[in-house]
């Protein structure tokens, strides 16, 4: 199935997938693709092209994060988007909830990064070209990326295991006492 096979739906969902990656937040992940797909409608018409759709979201992404940066705000409103990301039914969906929240602690760059590399199965050359940044910044980040959830899954492999073996241990006292 090559790229002009893609069907809206497929583009859209990665789209979403995306974003999300981005920004690590449901709503935003949600406008980011609906402004990008807007734009990318009214300037090139409804021709599916994941490239061009992913570099107006990447876009979106970078020209709100540099908003956020020069008129920071304090208002309510902004605590409650913040707060509302944490409990965020797809981190709850996940089977692999520590996972999930190693992910959340990485930066945008290494999310993006690490999607494009996983997910959608490009290239550091690739990337970098999507990115604006060289193969090789690219690797270093996919490595770093890496090894920061290594790190993250290893911290939390004992508290997994103990509730594990804990549970392990209720079910096999139930077995003797039957």
């Amino acid at each position: 199935m090559g790229a002009s096979d893609i069907t809206l739906e497929e583009l859209l969902h990665s789209a979403y997938r995306y974003a999300n990656a981005l920004c690590a937040h449901t709503e935003m992940a949600e406008d980011l693709v609906h402004e990008g797909w807007l734009r990318v409608l009214k300037k090139h018409g409804p021709k599916p092209d994941k490239a061009l759709l992913f570099r107006v979201i990447r876009n979106l992404f970078i020209d709100d994060l540099r908003h956020r940066n020069r008129f920071p705000s304090d208002s309510l409103d902004e605590q409650a988007i913040i707060d509302q990301s944490a409990a965020d039914p797809s981190y709850f969906a996940s089977e692999d909830r520590v996972l999930a929240q190693g992910l959340g602690e990485l930066r945008s760059i290494e999310r993006e990064v690490l999607f494009l590399w996983v997910f959608e199965g490009h290239t550091a050359a690739e990337i970098g070209t999507l990115t604006g940044q060289s193969r090789g910044t690219v690797l270093s980040q996919i490595h770093r990326t890496k090894g920061k959830l290594k790190k993250h899954l290893h911290q939390h492999e004992q508290r997994q295991l103990s509730i594990v073996n804990s549970i392990d241990l209720e079910k096999g006292s139930k077995k003797e006492s039957s």
